[in-house]
């Protein structure tokens, strides 16, 4: 989930693997409200928000309205149809009862979060990820989760869903062939939500986010585990492979000063209190920013010209391509440009230490 400031106006903005606040857990985009990995302080909502999927887009505004445009294939759009709508379109029945207060979508899923910690979904359901119970056909429609209340955060990968409540417990559902669901059942895929192993009532755990497959949380002591496919080394624990249950990567350990996480395609990004970033996973496009792509990283490295005191405050992961945002709302880009998606100009190279990226005047 990223925040910044255009033209006098606030929105947030939430992408694939993003982490979705609600109420009281600390912004996944916002970290630097604490001095150190151990007192994350709450965040509030910023509205609007807008979210996007593969191909998909929706707009959550400030009175609950939501908004869905794009393809609608697997009923993503939320309208009851599954007809491609070039401009907004209204989701169905979110009344006074179901009024969302955030927006995150997978590859072709959405999940919502209403004002009472309720979580709807609907769209692509062939791995479970909607979450009701029932596969494999798709919900065109918003459909309630069961079993969830007092949802502070939630987020998700390109199939399947995390949640975190007020209590501490993390549930994950859906895609599961690479482990990413955090219950050391893989590869068995779960239409309804399951406490991911480890991390039930009690947890510390204050921050979440879903990559492609696989799942990423940080704790209030600054820990940082992770779970699900590592294949090119994204779970950060100094191999490569699938691990189904939470494990610790490696050196961001208790009182590591980690404030914010983000996952990418298949790579991550942790933000240090110092205003530091290290990276780890799929480097082929310079997404580490440590300079030595095309190799991997099974282990954090640190991103290249990010020192401490450097400002950073926010971090977001695309799918191969990095961004970070200083207090003073200058940008910072690194990894695939081939769309020009590092904004700097220089598309299609890629850049594999950070650039930055120039604002138009009177842009903050």
């Amino acid at each position: 989930m990223r925040r910044f400031r255009l033209g006098g106006a606030r929105y947030l903005i939430a992408a694939l693997g993003a982490l979705m606040i609600v109420v009281s857990c600390a912004d996944e985009s916002n970290p630097a409200q604490s001095s150190s990995g151990t007192g994350l302080s709450p965040a509030p909502m910023v509205l609007p928000m807008v979210a996007a999927g593969s191909r998909t887009t929706a707009w959550l505004g400030k009175n609950g309205t939501v908004l869905s445009w794009g393809d609608n294939t697997s009923g993503e759009i939320g309208d009851g149809s599954t007809t491609k709508r070039i401009t907004p379109v209204r989701v169905h029945d979110l009344g006074a009862k179901n009024k969302a207060q955030a927006i995150t979508m997978g590859e072709s899923h959405v999940l919502l979060v209403t004002v009472d910690g309720r979580v709807l979904a609907w769209g692509h359901n062939k791995s479970g990820q909607v979450g009701d119970a029932e596969t494999p056909n798709d919900r065109p429609l918003p459909r309630e989760v069961p079993g969830l209340h007092d949802v502070r955060a939630v987020s998700a990968g390109a199939s399947f869903s995390l949640t975190l409540s007020a209590d501490g417990t993390v549930r994950a559902w859906g895609n599961n062939q690479s482990g990413q669901l955090g219950d050391g059942n893989a590869p068995i895929d779960h239409a309804s939500a399951a406490v991911v192993q480890g991390l039930g009532k009690g947890s510390s755990v204050v921050r979440l986010a879903a990559g492609l497959s696989f799942g990423l949380v940080l704790e209030r002591t600054g820990a940082v585990l992770a779970w699900g496919n590592g294949t090119s080394g994204q779970l950060g624990i100094g191999s490569q492979g699938k691990v189904s249950a939470p494990t610790q990567v490696r050196g961001l350990g208790p009182g590591s000063g980690v404030v914010a996480i983000a996952a990418g395609g298949s790579f991550a990004l942790a933000l240090k209190a110092d205003g530091t970033v290290v990276a780890w996973g799929n480097n082929a496009s310079g997404q580490l920013g440590d300079g030595t792509a095309p190799r991997d990283h099974p282990t954090p490295v640190q991103v290249a010209g990010i020192r401490p005191g450097s400002g950073i405050h926010a971090i977001a992961a695309g799918g191969s391509h990095a961004v970070a945002v200083r207090k003073d709302g200058s940008v910072l880009a690194w990894g695939n440009n081939s769309s020009g998606q590092l904004g700097d100009g220089t598309a299609p190279v890629d850049h594999a230490t950070p650039v930055a990226v120039p604002l138009p005047g009177g842009v903050r």
